[in-house]
């Protein structure tokens, strides 16, 4: 792990986080972390945990076929890792990359007006080898570009967003605390 987190409004910026499996572990259920023009750089589930992450002109790097995220998301929390404008970039070998597979039944990711290289999965989302999962994760993409962005054969369980559920989802939105509406930064 290149980098655990257990606080809550954790700012990381221009930053280079480099791994392999488990790169970014984003440990405590509630918290919020906000990552901005920052870099990646993993092998399976490289940005994983509990708590809500927005990431923002981020570059994330895939260092070979697997997977992106592994979220573990509370059920009682709503939303768990927001990729928007990021970039997925591949490593020159590496042809076949998931999105993200859900750690616990409730995981949620949404990518947003991202970049996704010919290397993602068409199917984009795994189920962890459990259909019971497909009930339960929250997944959703929205207005992203790229070879590997075609939604067409997405898996059926995940949301392509329309324009007015997209608007939204924002940084104000995304890090409001629920009991207090505390906003993320002051």
């Amino acid at each position: 792990v290149a980098l655990h987190t257990e606080g809550d409004r954790i700012v990381v910026k221009n930053c280079r986080l480099i791994g392999n499996q488990d790169t970014l572990y984003t440990g405590g259920d509630g918290n919020r972390l906000l990552f901005t023009n920052s870099y990646i750089e993993g092998t399976t589930d490289f940005i994983f945990g509990s708590a809500t992450a927005w990431f923002e002109e981020c570059v994330i790097h895939c260092k070979k076929n697997s997977y992106i995220t592994a979220a573990s998301t509370p059920k009682d929390v709503a939303y768990g890792y927001i990729f928007n404008q990021c970039e997925i970039t591949l490593n020159d070998e590496v042809s076949s990359v998931y999105l993200g597979r859900p750690w616990r039944p409730y995981a949620a990711t949404i990518f947003m007006n991202c970049i996704f290289p010919k290397g993602i999965q068409a199917k984009g989302w795994d189920n962890w080898r459990n259909a019971d999962n497909e009930k339960t994760a929250r997944y959703a993409e929205f207005n992203n570009k790229g070879e590997g962005s075609n939604t067409c054969n997405r898996v059926d369980w995940v949301k392509i967003l329309s324009k007015n559920k997209a608007e939204n989802i924002t940084l104000t939105n995304v890090m409001k605390k629920r009991e207090t509406q505390t906003p993320f930064c002051q």
